[in-house]
């Protein structure tokens, strides 16, 4: 008998632990920990944030919160195992008090660091009491593993508020509408960034360490790129070539050039949130129309003007009418083509305007290349997927109609210009300068500031839907103070006080805010820039701007460069004009000082564009952004572009104030 108790009790003891076990199940959840009624996280979740400040996660009340002052990207995760080609429910009770911005609350599924997938579920905002969301998803072929968020805000949506969770489940589901209506998650896109034998600490210090690396290449390129420039300086203006020749080089220098983009878009697939949104903005408008873009609910953060917009739309549905599908390599290189298209026509605007002030056919073709394999245009077009190319390009036109007097047309590229990219309008200040300097009747500035708002009504009318006649205004007003940051992943003068991604209302030395200093230095460069013209056209006395181009570009390419180096509110690529402003200042006074400073920014900004990439990406994010590296990183090449500004102004000054003929 005495032997039986024992039996007994362990015979007890596993019919309780089935019955806990089936207790706990019951639903078929395959989540572990959440009940969420422990005084802290459970163990199985792991919190991710885009923002690493202004957020707290914990629990309450049975419930996961997640609670964020600024707009942000917090996702609270599990690691879960699953079966292939399986459809899974994924669903839990939200609640939510003045969530606003992006996504909103809502349910995903995260594998870019494993294999690349991504669902999100639709999300709400606002304040609203328990009510349940739903996420179904069908597992690809090789798929064995899914990191199920809990989440407010989504990739390129942030959201702000206070977002409640419970009752979270994940089960498989056998029921026919809920199959038929499955997110697919596609097979993987990109190489698993985690191995088997693959520690998390190695793989964190293997992910830091190219953060270095980009370094070590980027003062490579500028050391061979200005010892190359100045060991063949006197063969530069001496070598010559035939026209056809010429041609047929340009065209071989555009096809290499196309397929180097071609192979960094294969190996880097653009960059994780902008080419989402050139694919989900395309998409919205093919499907949806134009009326309703702006205006559609979640659609408030959508900070781009409308002129792009109908590029995206043109890209998609000619992916459709070829029945290429969306995400693929093919896909992506598409968004990728209209950037490249920009950085092509940049490099025949400089060969046009270098062989009409005497430059030979051999030198032309160097510049071309140049514009061509500029290493920061490379990066945007190919490994990225940017615009920046394009506003260039129609600042360029602008300044090229300008030049030989066409103002009405001047002006109407530069309203393309603004509806294309806000930053077009930083240069307004330089424009409106040698328009008064140079207009002698006034209908001549009514009608070219005709050809401004004609163009910005009607690229916009087809987008305005419901919203008042102005509404674009409003629209850019809430895209500038969209990121309230001194600087965001612009390594410049604030970045290298401590301003990346930190508010612009915190103070850069006791009582001045670094919103107040770059305010200071914003008029500061205007002020400086139009002083520029002012004495460059009383010292060059009637010339024309046609005969003195320069008078126009190197104040502009100051008065930016100056903007981006010391204002707020900055971001890595909004310098990326400069460095064709002054490879045409070059080709207009051929001072070898502003060809080399085009090169030293096209290093500069490459390094930076590389950097900021790679440390927001779904990769390295967790694993490099904010730590020591990072900072060094950032400390690094935020000396570099203030150096090379320091010299670039020396020269735009001299040559604005003082220096007119060196050479």
């Amino acid at each position: 008998m005495k032997r039986r108790k024992p039996i007994l009790s362990l015979i007890f003891l596993l019919i309780l632990c089935v019955v806990l076990q089936s207790a706990a199940f019951a639903d078929g959840s395959l989540l572990s920990n959440a009940d969420f009624s422990l005084p802290e996280l459970p163990d199985g979740w792991d919190t991710v944030a885009y923002e690493a400040e202004n957020y707290s996660v914990y629990t309450q009340n049975g419930a996961l919160v997640i609670a964020s002052a600024a707009e942000n990207d917090v996702r609270v995760c599990q690691m879960v195992q699953v079966e292939p080609n399986t459809v899974y429910r994924l669903s839990a009770e939200i609640s939510a008090e003045g969530v606003h911005g992006g996504r909103g609350v809502c349910l995903s599924v995260d594998n870019y660091t494993l294999d690349g997938s991504y669902a999100v579920s639709a999300g709400r905002t606002g304040s609203f009491d328990w009510t349940r969301e739903t996420l179904i998803v069908r597992t690809g072929a090789k798929q064995s593993y899914i990191n199920f968020a809990l989440r407010l805000g989504s990739y390129s949506e942030t959201s702000a508020g206070t977002a409640r969770f419970r009752a979270a489940e994940l089960a498989q589901t056998n029921d026919p509408e809920e199959i038929a209506s499955a997110v697919p998650l596609d097979e993987p896109t990109q190489p698993a960034v985690k191995t088997v034998n693959e520690s998390d600490e190695a793989r964190a210090i293997r992910l830091r360490s190219y953060l270095h690396l980009f370094i070590v290449c980027a003062i490579v390129l500028a050391c061979v790129l200005l010892w190359g420039f100045y060991r063949n300086r006197e063969r530069f203006y001496s070598l010559s070539a035939d026209p056809k020749t010429v041609k047929r080089c340009f065209i071989l220098l555009v096809l290499t050039g196309a397929a180097l983009r071609l192979v960094l878009t294969l190996l880097f697939g653009g960059h994780d949130y902008d080419i989402t949104c050139w694919q989900a903005w395309g998409r919205d408008i093919v499907q949806n129309g134009t009326a309703q873009f702006y205006t559609a609910p979640g659609h408030e953060w959508y900070d781009y003007p409308p002129g792009y917009m109908l590029v995206l739309a043109a890209v998609t549905w000619l992916l459709d009418l070829f029945r290429i599908p969306s995400g693929s390599a093919a896909a992506v290189f598409a968004y990728m083509l209209p950037a490249y298209a920009a950085d092509v026509g940049i490099a025949i605007l400089l060969m046009r305007f270098a062989r009409k002030r005497g430059f030979s056919e051999s030198a032309c073709l160097y510049l071309g290349g140049l514009a061509v394999f500029n290493p920061a245009a490379v990066i945007l077009s190919g490994a990225w997927g940017q615009i920046d190319s394009i506003l260039t390009l129609l600042l360029l036109l602008s300044f090229s109609e300008l030049f030989e007097g066409r103002r009405i047309s001047a002006g109407a590229i530069y309203g393309l210009a603004i509806m294309t990219k806000w930053q077009a309008l930083i240069y307004g200040p330089v424009l409106a300068a040698e328009y008064l300097l140079s207009i002698r009747k006034k209908e001549d500035a009514l009608r070219t500031a005709g050809g401004v708002a004609a163009v910005i009504f009607a690229v916009s009318l087809p987008f305005r839907g419901d919203q008042g006649f102005f509404w674009v205004v409003g629209r850019f007003l809430n895209s500038a103070g969209g990121y309230d940051y001194a600087s965001v992943e612009a390594y410049n003068f604030l970045a290298l006080c401590g301003g990346n991604w930190k508010s612009a209302e915190l103070s850069l030395v006791p009582g001045i805010p670094y919103k107040a200093f770059g305010m200071v230095m914003i008029v500061l460069a205007i002020v400086l820039s139009v002083a520029m013209q002012v004495v460059s056209r009383r010292r060059e006395g009637g010339e024309t701007l046609r005969a003195r181009p320069e008078r126009l570009l190197i104040p502009a390419a100051f008065c930016m460069f100056m903007i981006f180096t010391f204002g707020h509110y900055m971001h890595e690529r909004y310098v990326f004009p400069v460095m064709a402003l002054l490879a045409f200042a070059y080709a207009a006074t051929r001072d070898n000082r502003l060809l080399v400073s085009s090169m030293l920014l096209s290093v500069v900004l490459a390094l930076n564009e590389t950097t900021a990439m790679y440390v927001v990406s779904n990769v390295a994010s967790a694993a490099v952004r904010g730590t020591q590296q990072h900072q060094i990183v950032i400390g690094v090449c935020s000396l570099f572009e203030v150096l090379t500004f320091f010299y670039t102004a020396k020269v735009c000054l001299e040559r604005g104030f003082g220096q007119n003929d060196r050479r």
